[in-house]
């Protein structure tokens, strides 16, 4: 009975030994988010662009309230003057531009607004672009858990050897300096291309051009030999017939 308890025993502590282990040998790290995208100039001016377009949107909000209110004023200092119909009407106006800016507030702003629509088209590129690099990085350093800590998760303590911030923006950064390397040496490749073609498409009608000087000099070298020699042929009929002329007066 004591074997097999001290049996149960050993089995028992193998077993926790292992949970812990296992438990310990879980790696968890984490990122800052905020200032990733903040060292990303794609980011910043995605952001900025988000940022322009809600500020002219706010701006609009308030202009609409403004002439509300300038309505809603007029119509209460000209209350005690207007008849039933036209403060019914003035009402219903105001009435109307009021659904109209909530309409318009709820377009730009609601859940499904645009503002919504423009974030992920402008923002949610360049998060999900940093999440596969952070992926990236996870697999290559085995961690087994990343948290952001710009977001909801509270870390309360964190070494900073599990920050992977940095390791992350470097390698953004390298891709986004080697894309742009690529991009220039393309735009010097077109150039080049484009500089071989224009240097080609010179010397053809370069050419082109001395092939109809040429044509044209010797069209005009072989009007002026028929010229000349049409003007021998009539000098030589001409003296030919003087000379008959001149026989004839001598036989008379």
């Amino acid at each position: 009975m004591k074997r097999f308890f001290f049996l149960y025993l050993f089995i028992s502590c193998f077993l926790t030994f292992n949970f812990s282990f296992s438990q310990k040998a879980e790696r968890i790290g984490y990122i800052n988010m905020e200032y990733i995208l903040s060292q990303m100039e794609d980011y910043k001016t995605a952001n900025a662009q988000l940022e322009e377009k809600i500020g002219k949107w706010k701006r609009e909000i308030e202009e609409r309230k403004t002439e509300i209110k300038v309505l809603t004023d007029s119509l209460e200092i000209e209350r005690p003057l207007l008849t039933y119909d036209i403060i019914s009407d003035r009402e219903s106006e105001i009435k109307f531009e009021e659904e109209q800016l909530n309409d318009y507030q709820i377009k730009r702003f609601g859940v499904n607004g645009d503002w919504v629509t423009q974030e992920l088209l402008l923002i949610r590129p360049i998060q999900d672009q940093v999440l596969n690099v952070v992926e990236t990085i996870s697999k290559q350093k085995k961690f087994d858990k990343i948290f952001d800590q710009s977001a909801d998760a509270i870390l309360f303590y964190s070494e900073k050897k599990y920050d992977i911030s940095d390791l992350v923006l470097k390698s953004i950064l390298r891709a986004e300096k080697l894309e742009k390397l690529n991009l220039e040496f393309d735009d010097e490749k077109v150039n080049s291309e484009y500089e071989a073609k224009k240097k080609l498409l010179e010397e053809t009608k370069a050419k082109k051009a001395e092939e109809v000087k040429a044509k044209r000099e010797l069209l005009l070298k072989q009007r002026d030999e028929k010229r000349k020699a049409y003007q021998k042929r009539r000098d030589s009929l001409l003296e030919l017939r003087k000379q008959n002329k001149a026989k004839k007066n001598e036989n008379f």
